[in-house]
């Protein structure tokens, strides 16, 4: 629920975990019908079921239907493009020949600022260029792109990420002066440069905007695509796992000798800017706890300013204590419950801190920053899929398979996002490229009712996942704890002490699917830290290397 990107730049370099993954194809009738009548390229798929011959050329897999690469992620093989008429300038930013893409770069915030300090991480706008450009060239000597090549075009932000201003600013120059299609990230701590994108028929693609209602995507859809789940996705999760996990029993998790005693009872602390921005994100997540019979014995926002952050621990704390809360539900940033825990700690408060993973709380990179007396009693929910070593991460092996290279940016994890979903919904959007048929496009990728440890489950539009448009990336969910014990790297690969870890080898959890006892919670035989070796089922398909 906090608003952090470039939280997402920061912890970008944190993002370090999020992978992706796949989602029965939906009607390609109706994908038409939604996209006023243009008819949509033919899949693999389709062909076999109409019994079509076609000549699906290199770079297609006819064993598998798929794109010939080394992804999980690779989307249905397409009739490849044999020239002609592809509508040309079928909308801004599109010619005959091109697509214009701009690349956001963001200045650091106080978070990044934060980040970089505690990390000693080196990463340069030039090398998230260069990155940035390794993956275009990688999607598009494989994908489907009808005659058209994308044209990467840097874009410096002119303000701070929360600079509504500025954002705005900035967005009227993509659309205006780069007249781009879509923007590759913003500056996710105002909604500003994503609503005046949409406003003007650009597309923003990746980390444009963090835990925006999902009222706000679906009523600028087609043009915003983030990959984080919206907060009412990521609230059914924390609500399923609260609900069905934690609900009714004894706090037997915390530091305090007395809580491990007595029945849970739960307190929320979440961030909030100044607006008050996510006091509806938080009311449905306590109307989906309700509808467990779980009731919050007080609910405590805060805002994040490092000036005061200290005073504001303290009253943060208190509260909980006078409302007798064993189990703090922590739905905050990453730089907060640094302050928090010593604050804890200095009150004599030991609960049990319930992981609400959201803003980068769930990764190592800011968890050993924390109070470690307090975060050995850290466990809960993470979006994020189980950490891989850098060198067996299917999505940075992407570029290694490409160039012969590694990514240039530590960040690629995050970097590869946006890209990862524009040219999968550009490849299945067919010639006449506009937002309209991008969404139809991504609404075709194929939803497969399976999870895996290392990837994200992804699935758009409607593929029975959510009961509602789903217009965000990744749809399932892990459980974690932590262990001030173990030894490794964390995600700017700083070796150290304390990591999280995932429970039952990583498995995840599509919505609807939680199971009602924890499996593999506090189970350090059956739980991973950072995989060195990919499981069998992340095992991507082996294909000779370009390079």
């Amino acid at each position: 629920m906090v608003r952090g990107p470039r939280l997402v730049a920061i912890t970008a370099v944190v993002l370090a975990l999020l992978g992706l993954g796949v989602a029965s194809p939906t009607n390609s009738v109706a994908a038409q019908r939604r996209n006023g009548g243009s008819r949509l390229p033919l899949t693999f798929d389709e062909a076999q079921a109409q019994g079509k011959t076609v000549e699906w050329g290199p770079n297609c897999d006819t064993k598998t239907g798929k794109v010939a690469v080394p992804s999980g992620y690779a989307p249905p093989c397409v009739e490849p493009w044999k020239g002609g008429d592809n509508g040309g300038a079928t909308a801004p930013g599109i010619t005959k020949t091109t697509i214009t893409v701009a690349l956001y770069q963001t200045q650091p915030d106080v978070l990044q600022q934060a980040f970089f300090a505690n990390t000693g991480s080196d990463e340069s706008l030039a090398k998230e260029l260069e990155t940035t450009q390794a993956y275009v060239d990688y999607f598009s000597s494989h994908y489907e792109l009808y005659g058209r090549k994308v044209v990467l075009v840097p874009v410096k932000a002119s303000g701070a990420p929360d600079d509504a201003v500025a954002a705005k600013a900035d967005a009227i120059k993509v659309a205006t002066e780069v007249k781009a299609f879509a923007s590759f990230g913003g500056p996710a701590q105002t909604s500003a440069y994503a609503e005046e994108l949409a406003a003007r028929g650009v597309l923003c693609v990746g980390d444009c905007l963090i835990a925006e209602p999902q009222r706000f995507l679906e009523q600028h859809s087609p043009y915003l695509w983030p990959m984080l789940a919206s907060p009412e996705q990521a609230s059914e999760h924390w609500a399923a796992f609260v609900g069905k996990q934690l609900a009714g029993k004894k706090a037997v998790h915390a530091g305090e000798a007395d809580f491990t005693h007595k029945q849970r009872v739960f307190g929320i602390v979440h961030y909030d800017d100044d607006a008050g921005s996510f006091r509806r994100s938080v009311a449905h997540f306590k109307d989906l706890l309700a509808g467990y019979h779980v009731k919050t014995a007080v609910t405590v926002p805060y805002t994040l300013d490092l000036g005061t952050a200290q005073e504001d621990a303290r009253l943060v704390i208190t509260k909980l204590k006078t409302a007798g809360v064993t189990s703090v539900l922590l739905a905050g940033d990453p730089i907060f419950p640094s302050f928090l825990t010593k604050e804890a700690t200095t009150q004599g408060y030991f609960p049990e801190w319930v992981v609400l993973g959201y803003a980068y709380t769930d990764t190592a990179v800011f968890g050993r920053t924390y109070d470690q007396k307090q975060w050995a009693h850290a466990f809960g929910v993470s979006l994020l899929p189980a950490r891989t070593a850098d060198d067996v991460d299917e999505l940075g092996n992407l570029i290694t398979w490409q160039t012969g290279k590694p990514p240039a940016a530590k960040t690629f994890r995050e970097l590869v996002q946006a890209p990862l979903v524009f040219f999968t919904g550009v490849h299945l959007a067919g010639p006449h490229l506009t937002a309209q048929t991008f969404r139809a496009g991504l609404d075709r990728f194929p939803s497969v009712p399976d999870t895996t440890p290392t990837r994200l489950h992804l699935s758009w539009g409607r593929h029975k996942v959510w009961n509602f448009l789903d217009v965000t990336g990744g749809d399932d969910a892990t459980v974690i704890w932590w262990d001030p014990h173990a030894t490794g790297p964390d995600e700017v690969g700083r070796v150290g002490k304390g990591l999280y870890r995932y429970a039952d080898e990583g498995r995840r959890y599509l919505p609807g699917a939680w199971p009602s006892k924890p499996v593999g919670l506090y189970d350090d035989a059956t739980s991973v830290t950072v995989l060195t070796k990919l499981p069998p089922e992340d095992q991507p398909p082996s294909y000779p290397s370009p390079a």
